[in-house]
This record gives structure tokens, sequence and C-alpha cells, in this order.
């Protein structure tokens, strides 16, 4: 059996040409005695029984089309199940693609115009990633980075619709770099991507084809834990490998609250989110003080961080460990006198770029936060 019945979020043209490799001759057809709803945790398609589901239903793929949309799907936690679906030269027997193990569906229909308007840019570069993947890694180990995936390319939409301010410099647009191609040696946690690129230099002439290799990791925000009353602030102490690897005897290092941006989130949920795991401090929304949007290295690392300084309380039992063990996390948290982070900084005890940049921004806003 080589048709498929496409029902969902493959009935959006691009994504099913970024996965099938190609048009994969869909005609109208319709699956009786199933319709589509809303999956009941979170916004993608599911088949629940009773009704009717419109769909597309494919031609005789070959052997590479049907692979590569098994992979896919695979990859997402579907599977497929055999039908009969009514098209235009009346019964057809095909394959459907089911959730495996899902929640069901959440008795709301499922909007495939809604979802491209909301998921439709990320879920693409998300696709394309898995995609990669195709006889490279086994599709366990694509589900299981899944998250990291589409956070990934979360942040690139983010990034790609941010418009910062420019009043020095700041000419150059993306759209003047000639982009030749990009190569991706390593996919997994981080990715590893060699850029082959021509843009134009400020003299007027071009660069010439140059490659230049970065590491693409998920956006993160960090949380600096402010008590105004008692002047102190709270610090998490871990392990860190970016210093191990460098050779650095102390790979153990003073930070504030950080962690990465999961898809769905925005940089202030993660922000909250995190200072509860690392902390333990459940912290008001409206006293989270915005510190910067900022990439740490863009040199060689494509990521963005959102820092913020939380006011809270921080009594003398604050500190402590944390963390979450299914992230193996090992953190101990150490409250300390603001000025005695300040002198950290000076002194140059505190090397981690976040807690200097947020360090500095509370020292300049001190008097307003107590006031």
């Amino acid at each position: 059996m080589s048709r498929y019945f496409l029902f969902g979020t493959l009935m959006w043209d691009a994504l099913l040409t970024d996965v099938a490799g190609g048009d994969v001759g869909c005609i109208r057809a319709t699956l009786n005695d199933w319709s589509v709803e809303r999956a009941a945790a979170g916004d993608w398609p599911v088949l629940v029984c009773g009704g009717q589901a419109t769909g597309y239903l494919t031609a005789p793929l070959d052997g590479t089309a049907k692979a590569r949309l098994d992979w896919y799907e695979v990859a997402f936690g579907y599977a497929p199940e055999a039908v009969t679906v009514d098209g235009p030269e009346g019964a057809v027997s095909a394959l459907v693609y089911r959730e495996v193990g899902g929640a069901g569906g959440a008795g709301v229909p499922w909007s495939l115009t809604d979802w491209v308007a909301a998921h439709g840019a990320r879920t693409r570069l998300a696709a394309a990633e898995v995609m990669r993947g195709m006889g490279q890694v086994t599709p366990a180990e694509i589900a299981a980075r899944r998250g990291v995936v589409q956070s990934r390319a979360q942040g690139i939409v983010a990034a790609r619709g941010h418009r910062r301010v420019a009043t020095v410099g700041g000419e150059g647009r993306a759209d003047q770099v000639d982009v030749q191609r990009v190569d991706y040696p390593y996919e997994g946690f981080h990715r590893v991507e060699e850029w082959h690129l021509d843009y134009p230099r400020f003299n007027g002439t071009r660069s010439g084809v140059l490659q230049r290799a970065i590491s693409h990791a998920t956006d993160a925000a960090t949380v600096l834990p402010y008590d105004p009353v008692r002047d102190r602030v709270l610090l998490v102490e871990q392990i860190r490998i970016g210093a191990l690897a460098k050779g650095d005897p102390q790979p153990w290092m003073l930070e504030p609250v950080a962690g990465l941006i999961d898809v769905g989130e925005t940089a202030e949920t993660a922000a909250i989110r995190e200072t509860a795991e690392e902390a333990g401090l459940n912290v008001d929304p409206q006293n989270f003080h915005f510190v910067g949007r900022y990439y740490p290295s863009p040199g060689g690392l494509a990521q963005i961080l959102h820092s913020y300084v939380a006011v809270c309380d921080l009594p003398d039992d604050s500190d402590g460990l944390h963390g979450l063990d299914g992230e193996d996390e090992d953190i101990r948290v150490h409250v300390v006198p603001l000025d005695d982070l300040l002198a950290m900084v000076a002194s140059g005890e505190a090397v981690n770029a976040p807690l200097i940049i947020s360090a500095q921004w509370l020292a300049l806003n001190r008097d307003t936060l107590r006031g």
C-alpha cells in the first residue's frame, strides 16, 4: 500500500513539499466515521471516532517519498494505519497517520489556517532539521530532541521578526548577504553549522566566498533574584562543561538563574519557571525587571539571551540545593550581599557574562528598586 490519506498539517502544501521532497499528486478525499479535532495536549490535529474527515489522497508513492513521510511522522509520534477513503475514483485503500499513545481530542475542531498562522514558520524550520536526520540518526533520537529542535526554530522565527534600534551604523541587511550554502556537520542539543557566504564590505566591494562555523543553541532566559530590603542577591553554582573544556581549573561557576526557552514559552515565562526550578522562588511576574536582550558571542554562537532581575524576598534560609533530577541538574544556591557581588565583578571572581551584565544593571538601578 503506497497511497496516504493526509488530514492535518501535511495538508499545508509548503510543509508537504518540504517533507515529501516534491509533489505527491494529491487529490481531495474523505475518511468516513472519523473527524479531525485539536489534540487535548496542544495545537495539533488528531483523528477521533465519528463524523467525516476531509483531506488529501496522495498518488501511489515511490519508495523515497514514502520513506520521507514515514520518517517525519514517526519522529513526531504518529504511525501509519490502514483505512479506506472515498476519492473521485471511489473507495481506495490507503494509510493514515494516527497519534501513538496520545490523550485524544479536545472536543473542538482543528483549524489548518489558524495553525499555519501560529506555528507554520517554526514548523518548517524544525521539519528541515528533522528531515536532515533521516538516515543519520534513529527515530528515537529525533523524538528525544524534538523539543530542542522546535525551540531552536522558535528562536529563529523570533529573531527574524525583531527590529532593534540603530542610531549608529546598522545599515547592512540580511538580504544583502549571499548565502551559497549551509552545511550541518552535527545536530544534537546544539547544532554546528558551516556557512558559505559572500557579503558587502564597508568599502563597497564584496567579501568573496568565506566559510564561517557557528554553534546554534536554543535561546535562554537568565534571572538575578534581588531582595531590595536586605540588599542581597541569590546566585546559583554548578559545573559548566564549557569552562572544563577550556582547561579552567575551577569549572564550577557562579551564575544567575538560567534556562532554555521551551517551545511555546516567552522569555518571561521561561524566566519565571526557571526561578522556581533552580532557586525555589515563586516570584510575581510584575516583579521581573528586564535587563536586556543580547547575543553573548555572535562571532561563533547563534543564541540570544534575555536577562532579568527579579525583586523578591530572600531570607536567611534561601540557600540550599536545587535543580531537576530529570535534567541531571546539581545546583547550589548562595545568598550574598549585593556589594559582595559587585566586588566579585571588579576582582574577576564573577566570570559569567549574564551575571556581570545583570550585576551592573542592578548597580545602576539599585536606588530605584530600593525606593
